[in-house]
């Protein structure tokens, strides 16, 4: 259900490019990617597996969810992938991300769940990229999904 759906106007022009670029080092970015990579391609879809141990680890954020998983399940890939491909490009996901983030607070996201996805999130590229998942790329991941989770909750946090 959209943010327009439960009568939530678009983001205000105001908030728009109010978040910070996500800033990762050359050698992060290619951590992110080499692991990423290794993921992506594989049988079993790192984001049915992250769905799945979000929901058993957290069962109440089911009801943020809808009842067909399918969709969500494609369009979070489609999300990662998105940035993943715009590393390079520090501001290129800013914008998109801070109305992904005001969308959220229209779904009822609190700023607590981010913590959950993000534990859920890192733990399950790190057992489906195995040992290719090291200190050093746990932590570029962490930082990642840390800028990324700033960008999203900025817009919510002026309006909700």
């Amino acid at each position: 259900m959209g943010a327009r759906r439960l009568g939530l106007p678009a983001m205000p022009a105001a908030s728009r490019g109010m978040t910070r670029p996500i800033a990762l080092s050359p050698a992060q970015v290619l951590l992110v990617r080499a692991s990423y990579a290794a993921i992506a391609p594989l049988e079993e879809d790192y984001s049915a597996r992250f769905y799945h141990r979000l929901l058993q680890r957290h069962p109440f954020t089911r009801s943020l969810f809808p009842d067909d998983m399918a969709q969500q399940i494609s369009v979070f890939r489609l999300t990662i992938d998105a940035l993943i491909a715009q590393l390079d490009q520090p501001g290129a996901s800013r914008e998109a991300l801070a109305e992904l983030g005001y969308r959220h607070v229209g779904y009822g996201v609190l700023t607590h769940h981010y913590d959950y996805v993000g534990s859920v999130l890192i733990d399950t590229l790190a057992e489906m990229a195995g040992d290719r998942f090291d200190a050093e790329t746990r932590a570029a991941w962490e930082t990642l999904y840390a800028a990324v989770a700033q960008a999203m909750l900025d817009p919510g946090r002026i309006h909700g």
